[in-house]
């Protein structure tokens, strides 16, 4: 079914937004590298997490949750629900030390907390690696992502077969994305997205978030209430799930692997004890250090992580799964013997990701198909345009103002940062082509940066770390990523995930107890800066340490409670929505009232603040 007159109207509406505020900000992105990359840290707490909750709101993140749900049910989401540890970590932990240290990407806080040349190898290296290889596989899998969506709405060579035609002389075939339309749809919507990114810097990314958001999760909620109302309501999904897979609908609908002598069960396991941990961002580096560096102060900083936190996993993830559930309903996984397949279908059957726009243009009347489409592509578009200023803020602040050219003016350093923009989007371009599987691309991200994961939260609270302790951790991780994907692709990804951490956590400790710690002066001056929690024991006198490692079992006490609040509420979801329901609404009520008291500690300061 091809768009509506009133479909086009939405789109184009959002799409003349998007190009307003980027010329609204430019001239206060211009203003220099603080102002066009976080801000002038600013921004309140409830902007900075709605921003953060935007981005990682991503076009892929339905599709491959659709996928999920078809191969491994709604256990397998596991795989993104356990990083709530690492959240909520940084929630109670880091949020404040990230505030604190004024930096502008977390590739800075190196050279505060180390010294020396093996500083400032790894910062050079860590901003490289981010920009380029973290940041653009990240991208690569988000365009693809909207690439599967256009290919379901954006019918160019109806629209305009001319310029399809011609396209389709020269498009190769050899790529991930086959067709040329969804070629263009992919060029123009990047497109879009770098222009007011590189315009309006940090501050139209965060503030097309806060609409971008809102269209996303108001879409999301509208077209999985269609998706059950069209199977006949959540009673119903539950029944037709028992009569299509009679052998495998417990698993289905299972919050945890029900397989005990399957991988899924080892595989929630290493989830929710390693994985958390291990993945590069377990210290909310990245994206989410600029945003927190972003906030006014650091109160704001912890209230806005929370904010993301409580957005992310408990308003989001059941409208996705209730429309996975859906697709195993309207789109069986195996067909009727002798049933005649639309291309639909088909298309279903050989890529589990695409039923969720497929089910979008099967059961959403105009107007509202509209809406959905706009609020994919401004999922897309909140995702795309954070990590094309970040993934420039390295190559700006940590490459080419640290080394090519510490004395550039903030005009210039403006400039070069506009111009890394077009670099980063063009490289993630490339990335794309060679995407196929959007879960599979998540699997290599997550495994490819697991060396960092511990030495990311040591350094925060163990004064022994060193610059090569967090080199040796990333260098091992990637090097055996790329030898478990290469000579061992067919090994499951947990054991890949847990040889991968393994071998870079010993060598990771032994490079740190075989070399030299960092100086005592350099460690005091980064403690007086960030006022972190932990083991400080040459730059704190006893009693000051006695205070740190109180406040910080203080912390990781609330951290743990959290955690109990954060899965209780999942289950409780679960129950509500797909098993019993008063059971589900005893334990949601129960959890309401934990979360208000976190929430009510975290806004007076709580256990947060009394670290200060």
């Amino acid at each position: 079914m091809p768009l509506a007159l009133v479909d086009w109207l939405i789109i184009a509406a959002y799409v003349i937004f998007t190009i307003a505020v980027g010329l609204y900000y430019r001239k206060q992105a211009s203003q220099g590298l603080a102002s066009f990359f976080v801000g002038d840290r600013s921004f309140p707490w409830w902007m900075v997490g709605i921003s953060m909750v935007a981005t990682t709101f991503a076009a892929d993140t339905p599709l491959a949750i659709t996928g999920i749900v078809a191969r491994d049910g709604i256990s397998g989401n596991w795989f993104w629900w356990s990083l709530g540890l690492a959240h909520l970590g940084v929630v109670f932990v880091v949020a404040r030390l990230w505030r604190n240290s004024r930096v502008i990407t977390d590739a800075e806080v190196v050279e505060l907390r180390y010294e020396g040349t093996s500083a400032a190898v790894l910062r050079g290296f860590k901003a490289f690696f981010f920009a380029i290889v973290i940041n653009c596989i990240t991208m690569g899998w988000v365009i693809r992502a909207v690439g599967k969506i256009a290919h379901s709405f954006l019918r160019w060579d109806e629209a305009l077969p001319a310029l399809h035609a011609w396209m389709s002389g020269w498009w190769p075939r050899n790529i991930s994305i086959a067709d040329p339309g969804e070629g263009l749809s992919i060029l123009i919507m990047s497109a879009l997205a770098l222009f007011y990114a590189s315009l309006g810097g940090i501050r139209s990314v965060i503030i097309t978030d806060l609409v971008q958001f809102a269209m996303a999760m108001v879409g999301a909620i509208i077209f999985a209430w269609f998706a059950v109302d069209h199977v006949g309501g959540l009673d119903s999904l539950v029944t037709q799930l028992y009569t299509l897979y009679p052998e495998r609908a417990d698993g289905i609908l299972a919050f945890v692997p029900t397989d005990l002598a399957g991988g899924a069960l080892f595989g929630f396991i290493m989830f929710v004890t390693v994985q958390w941990w291990a993945q590069h961002n377990s210290d909310g580096g990245g994206y989410f250090a600029q945003r927190i560096c972003s906030a006014r102060d650091e109160h704001h900083a912890t209230k806005g992580t929370l904010l993301f936190t409580l957005t992310h996993y408990l308003v989001r993830t059941w409208p996705w799964i209730l429309v996975g559930l859906v697709a195993l309903v309207v789109f069986p996984l195996e067909p009727g013997a002798g049933s005649a397949l639309s291309p639909e279908y088909e298309r279903v059957l050989s890529d589990r990701e695409a039923a969720y726009p497929v089910l979008i243009m099967q059961l959403l009347p105009p107007g509202l198909v509209g809406l959905l489409v706009a609020s994919l592509i401004a999922a897309f578009m909140s995702t795309i345009d954070t990590h094309i200023n970040w993934g420039s803020s390295y190559l700006v602040n940590d490459v080419y103002a640290r080394f090519l050219k510490p004395s550039a003016s903030e005009r210039e350093l403006v400039l070069a940062g506009r111009l890394a923009t077009v670099l980063v989007l063009v490289i993630a371009l490339a990335v794309t082509t060679r995407i196929d599987s959007i879960k599979d691309a998540w699997e290599f991200f997550t495994a490819l940066g697991a060396g960092l994961g511990l030495p990311h939260i040591l350094r925060w609270v163990w004064w022994r770390l060193n610059a090569l302790s967090e080199l040796t951790g990333l260098v091992s991780a990637a090097l055996m990523t790329a030898v478990l994907w290469v000579f061992f692709p067919d090994l499951d990804y947990s054991w890949k995930l847990l040889c991968t951490v393994l071998v870079s956590t010993v060598l990771m400790f032994t490079v740190t107890l075989l070399t030299k710690p960092v100086s005592t002066e350099r460690l005091r001056t980064f403690y007086e800066l960030v006022r972190p929690y932990g083991f400080w024991g040459p730059v704190a006198d006893s009693a000051a340490s006695a205070r740190n490692q109180q406040r910080l079992w203080r912390a990781l006490a609330m951290w743990g409670g959290s955690a109990v609040l954060l899965f209780g509420t999942l289950y409780g979801l679960k129950e509500l929505l797909l098993g019993s329901h008063g059971l589900g609404a005893a334990i949601c009520f129960g959890t309401t009232v934990g979360w208000v008291l976190v929430i009510r500690s975290v806004g007076a300061g709580g256990s947060v603040s009394s670290a200060s």
